[in-house]
């Protein structure tokens, strides 16, 4: 789970530097792959696993609140969008506390079934990472910041992500 979080802290992390990325002149477009079949959505069966789709679900729209960022108006409004975006979580992570933490097998079985989810996020984030490339420069200067408070933000529920979602095999390569 570690990686999973890492790959969104980094993905968020790099928002941080976008100022310079806007100032770079502008790449051709790469070929789109064709479509892929999507894959089959996983069910949560167990109470943790319910309560792992909920934060992963609250945490997939992290793509749509940040595409939404046009100009300055629209970056104060998703400001406000990851700031409720963040007391959701919050009221998640309380609720998953009050539950078991799972054995390593449960966790084996629900990491498998984060990664279906993981990807789709990660399919729709790259869309909106080129998007913000075109930001303008003044907007785009006030996006990093904001991106590095929501990330200071949820590196405060990875422990408890870790605690109920990464596997022994995770925290040994840590």
């Amino acid at each position: 789970m570690k990686t999973k979080f890492t790959i969104l802290a980094l993905w968020v992390c790099s928002l941080a530097i976008l100022p310079a990325q806007t100032a770079a002149p502008e790449k051709p477009a790469p070929e789109k792959p064709a479509p892929e079949k999507p894959a089959e959505e996983p069910k949560a069966e167990t109470p943790v696993e319910k309560q792992a789709f909920r934060i992963f679900d609250i945490i997939g729209t992290l793509p749509d609140i940040v595409g939404s960022i046009k100009d300055d108006a629209s970056l104060t409004a998703a400001s406000t969008k990851l700031d409720e975006m963040f007391e959701k979580l919050a009221v998640e992570e309380t609720a998953l506390k009050k539950l078991e933490v799972p054995d390593n097998e449960a966790r084996k079985k629900l990491s498998t079934k984060l990664e279906t989810k993981q990807k789709g996020m990660e399919k729709k984030m790259g869309p909106v990472m080129m998007a913000l490339q075109t930001l303008p420069l003044e907007t785009a200067q006030k996006l990093g910041p904001l991106m590095e408070k929501f990330s200071s933000k949820m590196d405060k529920l990875e422990p408890t992500m870790n605690k109920y979602f990464q596997t022994d095999e995770e925290k040994e390569d840590e």
